[in-house]
């Protein structure tokens, strides 16, 4: 399954923070963008084009992830070498184009 089948997203940046946004459609969504988009996985995709760490920040309430990568515009967005000043909303789907495989059943067989 496709994460963009499944998910809303936003991106920005602030300075050299790249900041990229997934939201669930639902619960079972939610369930799958939580266990299987891991910080790792998306430092390993942003890492073809960006160079540099990922965090990654839970919000359960809005069903919610966010990536951010500290040092991915190297002096800022106007100073980054990647084309156009808005490249980082081509960024998020690399995310968004990211298969998913099936969900792992929790303890109580949700």
């Amino acid at each position: 399954m496709r994460i963009g089948d499944i998910c809303a997203a936003r991106s920005g940046d602030k300075g050299d923070v790249l900041d990229l946004t997934l939201v669930a459609a639902d619960e079972d969504a939610w369930r799958r963008i939580e266990r299987g988009v891991t910080a790792e996985l998306v430092q390993r995709t942003l890492n073809r084009v960006v160079p540099g760490e990922v965090r990654r920040y839970v919000l359960p309430g809005l069903r919610a992830l966010k990536f951010v990568a500290p040092t991915a515009l190297r002096g800022g967005v106007h100073a980054s070498l990647h084309a156009g000043m808005h490249w980082q909303k081509a960024a998020i789907w690399l995310l968004l184009d990211l298969e998913l495989g099936e969900p792992q059943p929790t303890e109580n067989g949700r």
